[in-house]
């Protein structure tokens, strides 16, 4: 009889266990959504959730995950690089511009056999409400441009043009982010890059963001397609330091090739043959054609 209760004892002791782990990470509630789910559908599943978080500019997100991983990297390699290649017709806030409002990212994993439950926090340069003024203050800009009733090349111009003058270069290296650049006029290269490729991809221009070397720091620029080509652009190159503190906009690395571009060194994932193969560099700089 004392083995009995013993037994018993045991059998109530682990479900106590089991059902305080359930009600924490709600395992039994995401098996019954996720069971027929194959292995490519879970991960799929996983990452909407993560991108979606990241977009929404959550600092904290828990998630669970059933599937199998090689290891616990995925969650924070695969499934973070996966997030950042998704690109979506209906926001600009993802793929490039996303990858870079991010600071940071940590997650702790817990869980067993295959399931897994992942808490990630995530650090970022620029809120969601401050996202949210980046393109209230586009859609404005564009309005009173009439952006899409200018060519391909005007808007690449306007836009160039307007990041120039509005912005100054931070010296401080403090503010990082397209709202420091097109709210608070002053940040360093990722801000007008990530302002750049905003303002560009909104008004329809194919653009990537490019990091790498300029003349020996850390650098990051554009580019944009026209007419079928891919030119470099760089708004802070062409926004130069003045000694009288004069506001200049200059085009001396505006829609260039690659010959054309002194001082840049593409970092090795955009030297790679796949991605040159994508974006295909023009060969000469663009020059405006006469109408």
């Amino acid at each position: 009889m004392r083995k009995v209760f013993r037994f018993l004892f045991w059998v109530c002791l682990l479900g106590l266990f089991l059902y305080t782990i359930n009600e924490r990470y709600n395992i039994t509630g995401y098996l019954m959504k996720t069971e027929n789910l194959s292995q490519a559908e879970s991960e799929e599943a996983f990452i909407a959730q993560v991108r979606e978080a990241m977009l929404s500019g959550d600092e904290t997100l828990k998630v669970q995950y059933v599937g199998e991983v090689e290891a616990m990297e995925w969650f924070t390699e695969e499934v973070i690089d996966r997030v950042y290649r998704i690109d979506k017709e209906e926001t600009t806030s993802d793929y490039d511009y996303l990858r870079y409002r991010t600071n940071s990212i940590y997650a702790h994993i817990v869980g067993f056999g295959n399931t897994m439950t992942v808490n990630y926090e995530f650090e970022y340069n620029e809120t969601a409400e401050e996202t949210y003024l980046v393109d209230e203050l586009i859609t404005k800009l564009f309005e009173k441009w009439d952006i899409m009733n200018l060519s391909d090349y005007d808007k690449i111009k306007k836009i160039h043009d307007f990041i120039v003058a509005n912005a100054s270069y931070d010296t401080d290296t403090k503010n990082y982010s397209a709202y420091d650049n097109l709210i608070n006029k002053k940040s360093t290269c990722q801000g007008y890059m990530s302002a750049a490729y905003k303002m560009f991809t909104k008004a329809g221009i194919p653009c990537r963001i490019v990091t790498g070397i300029g003349n020996s720091d850390s650098h990051g620029w554009n580019i944009v397609k026209l007419q079928g080509k891919w030119y470099n652009i760089d708004c802070t190159w062409d926004d130069p330091l003045t000694l009288s503190g004069e506001e200049m906009v200059v085009y001396d690395y505006f829609l260039k090739s690659d010959a054309d571009f002194p001082g840049h060194q593409r970092d090795e994932e955009f030297r790679t043959k796949y991605f040159y193969e994508t974006y295909v560099m023009s060969e000469e700089s663009y020059t405006e054609k006469e109408p």
